[in-house]
């Protein structure tokens, strides 16, 4: 007679997948983490950049209108005074936006009869591309 022999091994395979499927899980999750941690910074930079223009544009309002190209207009960094002290705000190592301060993302500002567009750039740590807010006004 032919005896057939126990099965063995199948509650260890389970166990072995069991395993896989909870590492992928966790692996996921790890994954889902830092995208939300990604995405946290860039909102915190783009409401930083929002903050700046704002500023900038409260400070337009309360001055004199006729001097807003003189003291307002700029860009790469050249411009009239209040510019200049913006742009200083917003490139300042520790309070401003990273990478705002590269040749190719410092701020423009441009006044044309009362309409204001302010350009704001920056780069995140570590990325290769700037982004990018503008924000257009009407001065009265």
């Amino acid at each position: 007679m032919n005896r057939r022999r126990p099965q063995s091994g199948a509650v260890m395979l389970e166990a072995l997948l069991g395993i896989l499927i909870f590492t992928i899980g966790i692996i996921g999750l790890v994954g889902m983490q830092a995208s939300a941690m990604k995405l946290a910074a860039d909102s915190k930079y783009r409401s930083e950049a929002a903050m700046f223009a704002d500023q900038l544009i409260n400070q337009m309002q309360s001055d004199n209108i006729a001097n807003l190209a003189a003291d307002y207009a700029g860009a790469a960094g050249a411009g009239g005074p209040k510019y200049a002290a913006w742009v200083n705000d917003v490139t300042a190592a520790g309070t401003g936006l990273p990478g705002a301060s590269l040749a190719d993302n410092l701020p423009i500002v441009t006044v044309v009869n009362n309409t204001v567009t302010i350009t704001i750039r920056w780069q995140a740590p570590g990325e290769t591309a700037a982004h990018r807010l503008v924000t257009l006004a009407v001065v009265i």
